[in-house]
Protein backbone atom coordinates (compact mmCIF):
# COMPACT_ATOMS: atom_id res chain seq x y z
CA UNK A 1 0.00 0.00 0.00
CA UNK A 2 2.66 2.55 0.98
CA UNK A 3 5.12 1.41 -1.59
CA UNK A 4 4.86 4.52 -4.54
CA UNK A 5 3.62 7.45 -3.26
CA UNK A 6 4.04 9.89 -5.70
CA UNK A 7 3.72 14.10 -4.77
CA UNK A 8 2.66 16.98 -6.24
CA UNK A 9 4.30 20.01 -5.06
CA UNK A 10 0.86 21.95 -5.29
CA UNK A 11 -1.08 19.84 -3.34
CA UNK A 12 1.67 19.35 -0.70
CA UNK A 13 1.78 23.23 -0.34
CA UNK A 14 -1.87 23.88 -0.69
CA UNK A 15 -2.74 21.21 2.30
CA UNK A 16 -0.59 23.09 4.73
CA UNK A 17 -2.36 26.83 3.71
CA UNK A 18 -5.48 25.27 3.84
CA UNK A 19 -4.58 24.27 7.41
CA UNK A 20 -3.07 27.90 8.24
CA UNK A 21 -6.83 29.62 6.64
CA UNK A 22 -8.50 27.36 9.52
CA UNK A 23 -6.38 28.40 12.32
CA UNK A 24 -6.46 32.17 11.07
CA UNK A 25 -10.80 31.71 10.80
CA UNK A 26 -11.70 29.10 14.21
CA UNK A 27 -7.84 29.63 16.39
CA UNK A 28 -5.30 27.35 17.50
CA UNK A 29 -7.79 25.10 18.86
CA UNK A 30 -9.96 25.15 15.65
CA UNK A 31 -6.95 24.09 13.85
CA UNK A 32 -5.81 21.62 16.46
CA UNK A 33 -9.61 20.02 16.76
CA UNK A 34 -9.66 19.49 13.01
CA UNK A 35 -6.78 17.92 12.45
CA UNK A 36 -7.48 15.70 14.93
CA UNK A 37 -10.86 15.18 13.46
CA UNK A 38 -9.88 14.68 10.14
CA UNK A 39 -7.33 11.77 11.00
CA UNK A 40 -10.13 10.19 12.37
CA UNK A 41 -12.50 10.12 9.86
CA UNK A 42 -9.97 9.16 7.39
CA UNK A 43 -9.30 5.66 10.57
CA UNK A 44 -12.57 5.25 10.02
CA UNK A 45 -12.96 4.99 5.92
CA UNK A 46 -10.09 2.12 6.12
CA UNK A 47 -11.37 -1.70 6.53
CA UNK A 48 -10.85 -3.51 9.70
CA UNK A 49 -8.23 -5.85 9.76
CA UNK A 50 -8.16 -9.32 11.43
CA UNK A 51 -5.00 -11.48 11.66
CA UNK A 52 -4.58 -14.93 13.46
CA UNK A 53 -0.81 -14.31 14.53
CA UNK A 54 1.38 -11.41 15.92
CA UNK A 55 3.93 -12.67 13.03
CA UNK A 56 1.06 -12.25 10.51
CA UNK A 57 0.20 -8.58 11.07
CA UNK A 58 4.22 -7.43 11.58
CA UNK A 59 4.55 -8.80 7.96
CA UNK A 60 1.70 -7.31 6.86
CA UNK A 61 2.88 -4.09 8.09
CA UNK A 62 6.63 -4.15 7.46
CA UNK A 63 5.74 -4.62 3.60
CA UNK A 64 3.07 -2.36 3.29
CA UNK A 65 -0.01 -4.55 3.27
CA UNK A 66 -1.95 -3.63 6.69
CA UNK A 67 -4.13 -0.35 6.45
CA UNK A 68 -1.72 0.96 9.61
CA UNK A 69 1.19 1.07 7.06
CA UNK A 70 -1.14 2.76 4.33
CA UNK A 71 0.65 6.15 4.06
CA UNK A 72 4.28 4.82 5.26
CA UNK A 73 6.81 2.78 5.23
CA UNK A 74 7.02 0.89 8.92
CA UNK A 75 9.97 -1.27 10.32
CA UNK A 76 9.61 -3.61 12.93
CA UNK A 77 13.21 -3.98 14.78
CA UNK A 78 12.91 -5.49 17.86
CA UNK A 79 10.34 -5.70 20.79
CA UNK A 80 7.03 -4.30 20.60
CA UNK A 81 8.77 -1.61 18.71
CA UNK A 82 8.25 -0.05 15.10
CA UNK A 83 9.51 2.59 13.35
CA UNK A 84 9.17 5.02 10.54
CA UNK A 85 12.08 6.05 8.85
CA UNK A 86 11.17 8.82 6.88
CA UNK A 87 7.53 10.90 8.04
CA UNK A 88 5.05 10.87 5.32
CA UNK A 89 4.88 14.50 5.11
CA UNK A 90 8.19 15.71 5.04
CA UNK A 91 8.05 16.06 1.05
CA UNK A 92 5.29 18.41 1.54
CA UNK A 93 7.18 19.97 4.70
CA UNK A 94 10.35 20.32 2.11
CA UNK A 95 7.98 21.45 -0.81
CA UNK A 96 6.48 24.35 1.63
CA UNK A 97 9.91 25.97 2.54
CA UNK A 98 11.34 25.64 -0.78
CA UNK A 99 8.40 27.77 -2.23
CA UNK A 100 7.19 30.02 0.67
CA UNK A 101 10.11 29.98 3.50
CA UNK A 102 9.70 29.17 6.94
CA UNK A 103 6.29 27.86 8.14
CA UNK A 104 3.72 30.02 10.10
CA UNK A 105 3.69 30.32 13.62
CA UNK A 106 0.37 28.79 14.06
CA UNK A 107 2.12 25.20 13.06
CA UNK A 108 4.12 25.26 16.52
CA UNK A 109 1.17 26.73 18.19
CA UNK A 110 -1.49 24.08 17.52
CA UNK A 111 2.00 21.97 18.08
CA UNK A 112 2.08 23.16 21.73
CA UNK A 113 -1.43 23.04 22.01
CA UNK A 114 -1.88 19.04 21.39
CA UNK A 115 1.10 18.57 23.54
CA UNK A 116 -0.91 19.85 26.61
CA UNK A 117 -4.03 19.03 26.08
CA UNK A 118 -4.02 15.47 24.32
CA UNK A 119 -0.36 14.23 24.87
CA UNK A 120 3.01 15.32 24.68
CA UNK A 121 4.21 13.20 21.52
CA UNK A 122 4.19 15.76 18.35
CA UNK A 123 6.97 17.54 16.81
CA UNK A 124 4.98 19.68 14.38
CA UNK A 125 1.42 19.83 13.56
CA UNK A 126 1.30 17.29 10.91
CA UNK A 127 2.63 14.55 13.88
CA UNK A 128 -1.34 15.52 15.18
CA UNK A 129 -2.83 14.45 12.24
CA UNK A 130 -0.59 11.25 11.45
CA UNK A 131 -0.42 9.96 15.34
CA UNK A 132 -4.38 10.06 15.79
CA UNK A 133 -4.85 8.05 12.71
CA UNK A 134 -2.03 5.73 13.66
CA UNK A 135 -4.27 5.73 17.34
CA UNK A 136 -7.49 5.22 15.56
CA UNK A 137 -6.56 2.75 12.65
CA UNK A 138 -4.77 0.68 15.43
CA UNK A 139 -8.42 0.12 16.85
CA UNK A 140 -9.53 -1.67 13.90
CA UNK A 141 -6.88 -4.21 13.30
CA UNK A 142 -7.77 -7.11 16.39
CA UNK A 143 -5.25 -10.00 16.89
CA UNK A 144 -5.84 -13.38 17.84
CA UNK A 145 -9.17 -11.84 18.58
CA UNK A 146 -7.56 -8.76 20.53
CA UNK A 147 -7.53 -4.96 19.61
CA UNK A 148 -3.59 -4.16 18.53
CA UNK A 149 -2.65 -1.22 20.84
CA UNK A 150 -0.67 1.71 19.90
CA UNK A 151 1.54 4.53 21.79
CA UNK A 152 4.54 6.87 20.44
CA UNK A 153 7.35 7.07 22.27
CA UNK A 154 9.85 9.43 20.23
CA UNK A 155 9.51 11.58 17.16
CA UNK A 156 11.58 13.26 15.24
CA UNK A 157 10.46 17.11 13.86
CA UNK A 158 12.01 18.44 10.40
CA UNK A 159 14.22 20.57 11.88
CA UNK A 160 15.83 17.29 13.70
CA UNK A 161 14.70 18.17 17.56
CA UNK A 162 13.34 15.10 19.49
CA UNK A 163 9.96 14.92 21.49
CA UNK A 164 9.82 12.41 24.17
CA UNK A 165 6.90 11.83 26.85
CA UNK A 166 7.89 12.61 30.34
CA UNK A 167 10.75 10.59 32.08
CA UNK A 168 8.24 8.37 34.26
CA UNK A 169 5.89 7.94 30.81
CA UNK A 170 8.96 7.22 28.59
CA UNK A 171 10.49 4.19 31.09
CA UNK A 172 7.13 2.37 31.24
CA UNK A 173 7.06 2.79 27.71
CA UNK A 174 10.47 1.41 26.66
CA UNK A 175 10.14 -1.38 29.30
CA UNK A 176 6.94 -2.11 27.22
CA UNK A 177 8.94 -1.91 24.04
CA UNK A 178 11.63 -4.49 25.57
CA UNK A 179 14.61 -1.78 24.40
CA UNK A 180 16.50 0.18 26.35
CA UNK A 181 17.24 4.30 26.00
CA UNK A 182 20.17 4.31 24.49
CA UNK A 183 19.10 1.30 21.66
CA UNK A 184 15.90 3.81 21.17
CA UNK A 185 18.32 7.15 20.45
CA UNK A 186 19.82 4.97 18.30
CA UNK A 187 17.10 4.11 16.23
CA UNK A 188 16.03 7.79 16.12
CA UNK A 189 19.28 7.89 14.02
CA UNK A 190 17.94 6.81 11.88
CA UNK A 191 14.37 6.47 11.72
CA UNK A 192 12.04 9.91 11.97
CA UNK A 193 9.28 8.00 14.65
CA UNK A 194 9.74 5.25 16.85
CA UNK A 195 6.55 3.78 18.71
CA UNK A 196 5.15 0.76 20.27
CA UNK A 197 2.43 -1.92 18.98
CA UNK A 198 1.35 -4.13 21.12
CA UNK A 199 -1.86 -6.67 22.49
CA UNK A 200 -2.50 -7.01 25.57
CA UNK A 201 -1.27 -10.02 27.19
CA UNK A 202 0.29 -11.31 24.70
CA UNK A 203 4.39 -11.27 25.31
CA UNK A 204 5.93 -9.73 22.62
CA UNK A 205 7.96 -11.53 18.99
CA UNK A 206 11.55 -10.49 18.44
Amino acid sequence: MAKELSSNPFIDVSVYLFFEDIADKQGVEGFTNYMIGQAKSLARSVPTEVYDTWEEFVEAAKNGDSVFSSFEKVDHPQGNCFVTKECPFTVGIKEYIKRLGDFSKVHMDATKHYNNTVQPSAAFSKCILHQTYRQEVANRITIEGKPLRYAQIATKGYTGDVVTPPSNWERVLLEKGGITQTEAYMLLRANDCLYLLYVDNMDFKK
